[in-house]
């Protein structure tokens, strides 16, 4: 299963976890978890490329992904973010409906202690 946790400070985004593999498949043929990282890494990307301060993250080849925000970010961007981030968790949260045996979405409370 893939788990998803975005995490708020309150109603501000601060990054998001994936994390697992859905199994749907053999490895390299799962269009469950390729849809996930499709979605996830275009999240990633779109942070990336449109925020002031680039964000923190971390991908590895066990189906990892972490992404947080960084600390000094404009409200122009915080805005952005947000936007980019709802929007993979609208995506997500629409995959959940088809794959829930799959794909587990949830929303945590950030503290200092889950982030970079």
């Amino acid at each position: 299963m893939v788990k998803v946790e975005i995490y708020y400070d309150g109603n501000q985004v601060k990054g998001f976890v994936a994390k697992g593999h859905a199994k749907t498949a053999p490895a390299g043929e799962d269009l469950v978890c390729a849809g996930i990282s499709a979605l996830t890494q275009t999240a990633l990307l779109g942070l990336d490329a449109f925020l002031s301060i680039k964000p923190i993250w971390k991908i590895d080849d066990n189906g990892y992904l972490e992404c947080w925000l960084p600390e000094g970010l404009t409200e122009a961007d915080l805005k952005t973010a947000d936007v980019l981030i709802q929007t993979l968790e609208l995506g997500l949260k629409s995959m959940e409906i088809g794959y829930g045996q799959y794909l587990k979405v949830s929303k945590r409370r950030w503290t200092k202690c889950c982030s970079k």
